[in-house]
């Protein structure tokens, strides 16, 4: 399922591909100037018809980006290498086609890096560059670049070609971008309901039982008020780690290396820190998932873990990951105490571990399967389809 980004991107596409050819079926028509002097009615007819045929299917089938894949990267050199060729073809500079030749550009700055776009733009603008220098000489077809407006055209359609490789970027429409920004959205609103079911009930719970303490030491009854005093020194004891695990949480940063590593550091870092024996493993090479996939994955794992410190009395966990042509796995297993699922329905409030881990995976289209009994541990597995978390 895409997001409502890329479903904007793919039909602002499809629209710009449909009518740059349009335009190119027009000028052609109405304006022979922008076509080749010397080419034959059915010759471009049939150039016409393909053109036309092509778009169709690229307006029908768009580029599934997320994949990532050779072919991926295939396909949109190919599209490329052909709106250039046309170009050339038909006259270079003097073409009805300049319009169209921009949309792979427009392509690769919509759904790919930026580097992959400007390459684009600069292998453009340099094969007619050299196309006109090169094929001047042979053929009165293509005017030398120094005549007439053709250094002006030259010009303006290497800006154009730079403009739109670039201007994604700087305004933030970038699809991988607008992911990201999607993502730290969502982790704001985590933290807000993390701290509203945690900590500030914590806190009101501290108030009444400080006030309740007040009492009892108004009425001398010593005893009593020490035994709420323990009580309330646990509870601080409990919020203080929740704070911690959030905080480790937070200063987990997975945008700038892979999900593996930062998972890894995580792992290593909770053990050390818990007391808890750790062990993780993953294949070789791991194959690197959107944005959105591998932050949800990293925090689902940290939920997972926070939910065996505090309620399975574990020593040792085993978190690991896996890959198959139709999913992306990770298993987190313990030898805690384990529990009944049918309890889940029962458990107090702040209690919502599992169903965050649930909500994350459900998000992007997967789902999450738990085997535990008490006293046999407990192992949850989260299946990801590959379709929607490669990049």
């Amino acid at each position: 399922m895409h997001t409502r980004y890329e479903r904007e991107a793919y039909q602002f596409l499809a629209v710009y591909r449909f009518l740059a050819y349009a335009l190119a079926v027009m000028f052609t028509q109405i304006a022979p100037f922008f076509t080749a002097p010397r080419m034959p009615p059915l010759q471009l007819y049939i150039i016409l018809s393909t053109l036309g045929v092509y778009t169709i299917l690229k307006v029908f089938s768009p580029l599934q980006w997320r994949e990532r894949s050779p072919m991926t990267y295939l396909i949109l050199i190919g599209d490329f290498l052909l709106s250039i060729l046309l170009v050339i073809y038909t006259n270079g500079l003097n073409s009805s086609f300049l319009l169209y030749s921009l949309t792979p550009i427009m392509t690769a700055a919509l759904l790919f890096e930026e580097k992959i776009a400007l390459a684009l733009a600069a292998t453009a603008s340099i094969a007619l560059s050299i196309s006109h220098i090169a094929l001047s000489q042979f053929t009165d077809m293509f005017a030398s670049i120094m005549q007439g407006h053709n250094l002006t055209l030259l010009i303006v359609y290497t800006l154009f070609c730079f403009v739109v490789a670039t201007v994604p970027y700087r305004i933030n429409l970038n699809i991988r971008r607008r992911i990201e920004r999607e993502a730290i959205i969502e982790e704001r609103r985590r933290i807000a309901r993390e701290i509203h079911d945690g900590v500030a009930q914590s806190l009101s719970y501290l108030n009444m039982k400080t006030k309740t303490v007040s009492d009892l030491l108004s009425s001398q009854n010593t005893m009593q008020a020490l035994t709420e005093i323990n009580e309330i020194r646990e509870v601080v004891q409990d919020t203080y780690e929740d704070i911690r695990e959030s905080i480790d949480q937070l200063s987990t940063e997975i945008r700038t290396i892979p999900i593996m590593t930062a998972l890894g550091n995580y792992v290593r870092e909770f053990g050390q820190n818990n007391g808890i024996k750790v062990r993780f493993t993953a294949p070789k090479p791991f194959p690197r998932l959107s944005p959105v996939a591998e932050l949800q994955l990293l925090r689902i794992a940290q939920e997972a873990l926070t939910n065996v410190r505090r309620h399975a009395l574990a020593s040792e966990i085993e978190v690991k990951l896996e890959t198959n042509p139709q999913s992306v796995e990770m298993r987190i297993k313990d030898n805690g105490r384990g529990f009944n699922l049918l309890d889940l329905e029962k458990s107090p409030p702040g209690y919502h571990g599992l169903t965050i881990i649930k909500e994350r995976a459900e998000g992007l289209g997967g789902n999450v399967d738990i085997s535990t009994a008490p006293g046999q541990g407990t192992e949850i597995k989260v299946s990801l389809p590959v379709e929607k978390v490669r990049l």
